[in-house]
């Protein structure tokens, strides 16, 4: 099994993201801001385009970064738990 750094991470709602920045090989940067939004720059530092988290492109974008994006899941009720019983 691959260390947990080299494999991809899906990516949760709410989560806080580290600003990591990526050169692209035609010139310029893709930049992931701790919002989750990833943006290109060119070689002046001018941004050419923004992706948000819920926006189509982004998980084509954020597989560089090695996160994939993931639908938001809710906790199931706890089998466990049961409700208190009433006494007759």
């Amino acid at each position: 099994m691959a260390p947990e750094s080299k494999r991809a991470r899906a990516v949760s709602p709410g989560h806080r993201f580290k600003r990591r920045e990526i050169d692209l090989v035609e010139g310029g940067k893709l930049v992931l801001h701790t919002d989750g939004s990833i943006s290109q720059v060119d070689d002046q530092s001018v941004t050419v385009a923004t992706w948000a988290g819920d926006d189509p492109e982004w998980p084509r974008h954020a597989i560089r970064f090695g996160l994939l994006s993931q639908p938001s899941t809710t906790v199931p009720p706890d089998a466990r738990v049961r409700a208190p019983k009433t006494v007759v």
